[in-house]
């Protein structure tokens, strides 16, 4: 695994601008993945399941939208590229997790996005998201694509 701060977690929504041409952020989702040096990018299982779901979403792809099938094949040509890495789910994962999500009012939103930022303050890594609205948790190293 790369040196600490060389792994950069990668959220869905820059996955599918990477990978959907008609996507209004994909060149800058392809120009960040294509500068990107040695850092490595990396999918959780999270960020695996939301880019499979979206790919398949007529809302999201229209006309273009993938068979499973189909979005198993494209995620497999992203993890054949040697600068992505599968990281599976540290164990100590549960704590961060739960300290990020004690909201005191009904929030739906904010599961996955504090499973993520736990995700990534535990390997320590930097997540890379189009979605500003990760800035709420504080001692996330964060880059918001724009």
């Amino acid at each position: 695994m790369p040196a600490s701060g060389a792994i950069k977690l990668v959220d869905a929504n820059v996955w599918l601008a990477l990978v959907f041409s008609d996507q209004i952020h994909h060149a800058t989702a392809r120009t960040r993945f294509e500068a990107q040096g040695n850092e490595m990018c990396a999918f959780c299982r999270v960020t695996q399941m939301d880019l499979l779901r979206d790919l398949g979403n007529s809302k999201i792809m229209g006309r273009f939208a993938q068979s499973q099938q189909d979005a198993w094949g494209i995620y497999d040509k992203l993890t054949q590229d040697p600068r992505v890495l599968i990281i599976t789910e540290p164990a100590t994962l549960g704590t961060t997790f739960r300290s990020l999500t004690q909201a005191d009012s009904p929030s739906h939103a904010l599961w996955s996005d504090g499973y993520l930022a736990a995700f990534s303050m535990e390997i320590g890594a930097q997540l890379v998201t189009f979605d500003q609205r990760f800035s709420r948790f504080s001692g996330l190293d964060l880059l918001v694509l724009v």
